[in-house]
Order: structure tokens, then C-alpha cells, then sequence
């Protein structure tokens, strides 16, 4: 009996994601050639803010235990609401927003955050480049104003050159 709990139990918790990355694309339908931004393994609840380059589209690393996800017409998960989906791939915003959050089936009643003290920045950026190859990089205290300032151009040399040396 013991053995059929604890088996029961890791079934229904294998199910409930505790992290997913989030991406954030300058472009909609989410076109890695122009670039985009990710809060890597982000928890429910928690704001992904993007303060200096608005978004057109999202995507998640994983919709396993994700109940929806949103885009935030502000910064700190703030209304306006710019999207909102419970379906997987890439999801356009209505307009352009500044951030997003994610709710897990396991904690659907709430969980937007409300402040920036909940939010954090991306931690990574990347782009797709002319021959379907996607690079990444982090985004350091060093690089973080080159990253926004190609990201705002489209300037996929320029985020070459910042992978190149993350």
C-alpha cells in the first residue's frame, strides 16, 4: 500500500512543471532572426520584465503543467494584458508588451505578480542566423546595454559579435 501512494504521488507531481524558459521575440510569430530574450528557468507566478525592448511575441520551453502564460502591456506583469494562452508553440501579442508570467495547473487560482520586486530579467538572448543556426548568450551587467541596443536595431551582427564573446 505504501509503495502504491508513493508511486500515485510522483505520477500526479511528474506532471507539474516547477520551471520553464520563457522567451520573449522582438518579432511576431516568434522569427529568431531578429533576435529574442529568455528568463531561463522561471518559476510559476514569477514576472519575466524586459524594461527597454517590447515584445511581439512569447513562447515556453514546456506547456507540461502549465496552466496558461501571459504577455503584460507593462513591466512588472502590469495590465494591460497583451496576450494569454493555454495552447503551445509561439503566441503573437495584440500589441507590443514588456512582460510575461506563467501559472502551473497546480496553482492556477493566482499568481500574477503585482511587483517588481517579484520580477526578474532575462538572463538570455539569441537569434537564428541566416543558415538556421541558433546561437545564445548570456546577458552579463557588461553586455546587458550592447544586447538591448541590438535587440531594439535588429541588429543580428551586432548579437553575433556579443555571443561570440559570452
Amino acid at each position: 500500500m505504501k509503495f502504491f501512494s508513493t508511486v500515485a504521488l510522483s505520477t500526479v507531481f511528474a506532471g507539474l512543471a516547477s520551471a520553464v524558459d520563457l522567451r520573449l521575440y522582438t518579432a511576431i510569430n516568434c522569427d529568431s532572426s531578429f533576435g529574442w530574450r529568455q528568463c531561463g528557468n522561471l518559476p510559476a507566478g514569477r514576472c519575466c520584465s524586459a524594461p527597454d525592448v517590447p515584445a511581439a511575441a512569447m513562447s515556453l520551453s514546456s506547456l507540461s503543467g502549465v496552466a496558461d502564460f501571459s504577455g503584460w502591456g507593462n513591466q512588472g506583469c502590469a495590465a494591460p494584458l497583451a496576450l494569454r494562452s493555454s495552447s503551445g508553440g509561439c503566441v503573437s501579442g495584440a500589441f507590443a508588451f514588456f512582460s510575461g508570467n506563467w501559472r502551473s495547473n497546480s496553482r492556477i487560482a493566482s499568481l500574477a505578480t503585482t511587483s517588481d520586486e517579484d520580477c526578474v530579467e532575462p538572463d538570455t538572448f539569441g537569434f537564428v542566423d541566416e543558415s538556421g543556426k541558433e546561437h545564445t548568450g548570456k546577458i552579463t551587467a557588461a553586455n546587458k546595454g550592447a544586447v538591448e541596443a541590438a535587440l531594439k536595431k535588429g541588429d543580428v551582427a551586432a548579437l553575433k559579435t556579443e555571443a561570440a564573446a559570452a
